[in-house]
């Protein structure tokens, strides 16, 4: 099999695994509004009792592999990038460590969107990064 086609079944597999974890947080939050809907009420039933924060810690660590595979199969610089801004967006969803933190975090979102943006040519590259 050649390579381009072997990398182009990693890059599908990573996009339905994304497209999974987003179906499955999906749920998660409907649930979590039942929950919210039975603590409003008063009724003693909790039907996930998994805290919120930890699934999107692990749906983030599982995204940012997908991310990371994703990166090492096409070798290109938007890649990079997505990489740290699933890693930057994890740490300001799930940490709270003061106001300069997330200043800091929301600083470097935006740098990595412009750096994104402006200065990576797509032209130069094809699907899978090679020039």
């Amino acid at each position: 099999m050649k390579l381009k086609k072997r990398l182009y079944y990693l890059n599908t597999i990573t996009n339905i695994l994304e497209v999974s974890i987003a179906i499955v947080l999906l749920i998660v939050i409907a649930i979590k509004l039942v929950d919210m809907v039975f603590v409003l009420a008063e009724i003693k039933i909790s039907i996930l009792s998994m805290e919120f924060e930890r699934i999107l810690s692990v749906a983030f660590s599982v995204v940012i592999g997908a991310e990371f595979v994703r990166m090492l199969c096409r070798h290109s610089p938007e890649t990079v990038i997505d990489v740290l801004l699933f890693a930057i967006a994890r740490h300001l969803v799930l940490y709270h460590e003061g106001i300069l933190t997330f200043i800091g975090g929301v600083v470097a979102i935006a740098g990595l969107f412009a750096t994104k943006k402006f200065l990576i040519d797509k032209k130069s590259t094809d699907e899978y990064g090679s020039s």
